[in-house]
């Protein structure tokens, strides 16, 4: 015990001693870490590098920034001014992956924005709509960057997303961008939407004939007669000429020909020999009007050889010759009366082919455009033809166009509504254009008109089974296929296979 009381001078000591070590430790440490900050936090001077490209030496504020990003590679300001510089530089995909890097390392949402424009220059547009969608995500009140990423939406074909976008920046659209508008609208069948943008950038450009053509379009579609010949006025005195050069170019004559032929005739004009320009002309009573051409009349002419005064004295010099009844005519003579009161040799006809059949033989053939003139045809002579309507609409189907092919396959069940063929070809059109619901809606529907086809209770009986997952329905269904096929059946057999799967 006494050797102990002893020691206890000399564990004092040694305790002492470590905890000095350790403080001092600890104050070398921290003398070294604020060192270190300070260090980290003392960033080069950017003004030499953002003269530079001030005065327009963009290779060289590149350089200078080149070497400050090597040295300090986590700084977003010097980033941001090496992005700038390179975007000068008209490096714009290098510039964007700059920003992004700016972004990375801690830069402010303005980055983002500037990102956008780098990639839209750089033709990357996928990459400037999502940088574009999250700048406006945190800078709601920025119209002109909405404006400039609605025509980038525009252009990557996500024609909603533009619209909206395009609408909150409407402030700052251009002639082009209201033209866009337009266009955008009436890919969705919102004429009078459309119309707005048309006539709103006609009003920047009051002198541009596009705004004009397309407006007219609609008219012309709307059958808008009056309407119509206005603007095929207004555009013939703005740029006269430039309707012959669109597609509108028939349609367009055709309106003025059938409106005005009376007064075509009147002033002793073809209407099918002239251009829409020289229709116009006529139309406006200008005076010094001379056809490019001279109107030709349709029909026989009289052989220019002879005028007509001396064919006429011709036929006043010729002996009246009337041969009695009992005059006899030589064989090798030429009797005109005979000759016309002579029946014409009867020549085979091969009988001709109806519309509808040339839509079966095209549609067969795989020639869907063809298909479809044919059909058209057919449903001119008779719009209750089903049969017409449904070779329109499987051609439809076959050209990808959807949606007209489920408007003309509905008009061919309006008129043979118990028709099960057109009935399943709605069914498979209606497959990839209803919801699942409505789908499903109208397999119920056709199955009540239609009881006893074994396929559309198939067709349910699989719908419920792997889209609802209602296997007791499903069960019910394979049960009814088995009762409406004969025994034996590949679709029986299939059925019972698919009941053995919902056992297990």
């Amino acid at each position: 015990m006494a050797n102990f009381t002893n020691l206890l001078p000399i564990i004092w000591l040694l305790l002492l001693f470590c905890g000095g070590c350790s403080e001092k430790d600890k104050t070398k440490d921290h003398f070294t870490d604020t060192r270190d900050s300070k260090q980290v936090q003392k960033l080069p001077d950017l003004s030499n590098a953002v003269e530079k490209r001030i005065e327009g030496k963009t290779a060289e504020a590149i350089k200078i920034l080149r070497k400050f990003n090597s040295e300090f590679p986590d700084s977003h300001a010097i980033l941001i001014q090496l992005a700038r510089a390179l975007q000068e530089a008209d490096q714009f995909a290098m510039s964007a992956f700059r920003f992004d890097q700016a972004i990375a390392a801690g830069a402010s949402e303005q980055a983002l924005k500037e990102a956008a424009q780098a990639y839209t220059r750089a033709g990357d547009l996928n990459s400037a709509a999502e940088r574009f969608g999250d700048y406006l995500l945190v800078n709601d009140k920025d119209f002109e960057s909405w404006a400039k990423y609605g025509r980038v939406l525009a252009n990557i074909n996500q024609p909603t997303k533009a619209i909206n976008a395009l609408t909150k920046g409407s402030d700052y659209l251009t002639f082009n961008d209201c033209l866009m508008m337009g266009n955008l609208l009436s890919s969705k069948n919102l004429m009078p939407q459309a119309e707005f943008w048309y006539k709103t950038a006609h009003g920047k450009e009051a002198d541009n004939t596009a705004p004009l053509i397309s407006l007219l379009e609609i008219k012309l579609a709307s059958q808008n007669v009056q309407k119509s010949e206005e603007l095929i006025f207004q555009i013939e005195k703005l740029n006269p000429g430039a309707l012959e050069k669109s597609t509108l170019a028939e349609s367009s004559a055709n309106l003025l020909s059938q409106k005005n032929l009376g007064e075509f005739i009147r002033r002793g004009f073809a209407p099918s020999e002239l251009s829409i320009s020289q229709m116009v002309k006529v139309l406006n009573n200008e005076e010094n009007f001379i056809p490019s051409k001279p109107v030709i009349a349709r029909g026989p002419k009289l052989p220019p050889s002879r005028p007509l005064q001396e064919i006429s004295d011709l036929n006043e010099r010729l002996p009246d010759v009337s041969p009695g009844p009992s005059a006899e005519v030589a064989p090798t003579a030429m009797n005109l009366a005979a000759a016309f009161s002579a029946p014409p040799p009867e020549k085979a006809i091969p009988p001709m082919e109806s519309h509808i059949e040339k839509a079966r033989i095209a549609y067969l053939d795989r020639k869907y455009q063809e298909t479809l003139y044919s059909a058209r045809s057919a449903i001119k002579e008779n719009p209750e033809d089903a049969e017409a309507w449904k070779l329109c609409s499987q051609a439809h189907f076959q050209l990808g166009e959807t949606k007209e092919a489920e408007m003309t396959i509905l008009e061919a069940i309006r008129h043979e509504p118990t028709n099960f063929d057109i009935r399943m070809d709605y069914l498979r059109i209606a497959r990839e254009t209803l919801s699942s619901t409505r789908y499903l809606a109208e397999l119920e529907k056709a199955r009540e008109i239609f009881p006893d086809s074994s396929d559309l209770v198939w067709e349910l009986a699989r719908r419920y089974h792997l889209v609802e997952r209602m296997p007791v329905t499903a069960g019910v269904l394979y049960r009814k296929v088995i009762e409406l096929e004969s025994s034996g059946s590949p679709l029986s057999r299939q059925a019972e296979m698919e009941l053995l799967k919902l056992r297990e």
